[in-house]
């Protein structure tokens, strides 16, 4: 379903950005606020894409990392901000479709607070070991948590994160048990599991890619139906006799709604600007992110698809806040 809706996303059109005007949106700078610890995928790609855009739009773009509560503290922070277009938050799958199936009392409603502005791109879910579990796979891990009392240990980035979810399908196709170790983001989580702290972890690709190139990690799986080029040895759940995951981490931009038309078309033709520019394709493909741009409307319908898939996959896990 993820790949039937990447496929209804339009083609952002190739705008022209011109200087902006003394009286032109923007007028001084921006925030991104990223809602997770430095260094995780979504704050990876945040950094790639703003540099890029704020030469773009002839303004600084800071980015302001705010963790908590698996992305809400920021979320909230950028619900209640001024709907001008100066305060963007770099919105993973989880702020805008998962977690409103999730939190009955969620602090802000994704739908009425914020307004769709761009999705800049996905990163594969994947799942890896410290180098001292004698697991070579995802078959491997498996029969390990099957043979001891209590299943095995696996951190992830929050729980109802996207990430946890992810770990709870695994579970539920495999018959294992897993005990989900939820952290404030996910770099972390792949520290500890990096440190030998955790066995084994869930996480969006760009962290652990760092860590297993250092030898520090193992990656035994993704969780997209191809090999990604950023580790094409890494094989699928799927070869590995796991069918049905299609699950990536969908990162975009938003911002609140309310904010002026003219703004997010503007701050929409910058990221897909820069989403075309060598170097920050550059950053995205070597940190395991896809970049891929779509237009405003795209992005809102993406996330309402993106919505329904987790819903059913929140139904057959029964996974919930804890």
């Amino acid at each position: 379903m993820r790949r039937r809706a990447l496929m209804t996303i339009a083609a952002a059109p190739a705008l022209c950005l011109r200087p902006a005007a003394a009286s032109e949106f923007p007028e001084r700078s921006l925030r991104l606020i990223v809602p997770f610890a430095p260094g995780g995928g979504a704050d990876v790609m945040a950094r790639g894409a703003a540099q890029r855009m704020a030469e773009l739009l002839g303004q600084q773009i800071i980015v302001e990392n705010r963790s908590g509560g698996n992305g809400t503290v920021g979320a909230v922070a950028v619900a209640q901000a001024r709907p001008d277009g100066y305060t963007m938050l770099l919105a993973t799958g989880s702020e805008l479709a998962l977690k409103p199936l999730l939190e009955a009392n969620l602090p802000y409603d994704p739908d009425r607070d914020f307004a769709p502005v761009v999705l800049l791109g996905i990163t594969p879910v994947v799942f890896a070991v410290h180098p001292s579990v004698p697991a070579a796979d995802i078959a491997g891990l498996i029969a390990l948590a099957k043979a001891r009392p209590g299943g095995i240990d696996m951190g992830n980035p929050g729980a109802g994160s996207i990430m946890h979810v992810a770990a709870a399908l695994l579970a539920l196709r495999t018959g294992v048990t897993i005990q989900h170790v939820p952290y404030r983001g996910a770099a972390p989580a792949v520290a500890d599991a990096s440190a030998g702290t955790l066995a084994s972890v869930v996480s969006g690709l760009p962290p652990v890619l760092a860590q297993a190139r250092q030898g520090r990690l193992r990656i035994l799986a993704i969780s997209t139906p191809r090999r990604t080029p950023a580790a094409p040895e890494v094989p699928t759940l799927e070869e590995a006799g796991i069918p049905g995951f299609d699950m990536s981490n969908a990162v975009g931009l938003v911002v609140p709604r309310g904010s002026p038309a003219a703004a997010v078309a503007r701050l929409n033709a910058a990221a897909n600007a820069a989403l075309r520019d060598a170097e920050v394709r550059r950053i995205f493909l070597a940190n395991g992110a896809e970049p891929l741009g779509s237009t405003v409307e795209g992005h809102g319908e993406f996330v309402r698809r993106e919505r329904e898939q987790y819903r059913e996959w929140v139904r057959l896990t029964g996974v919930r806040m804890e």
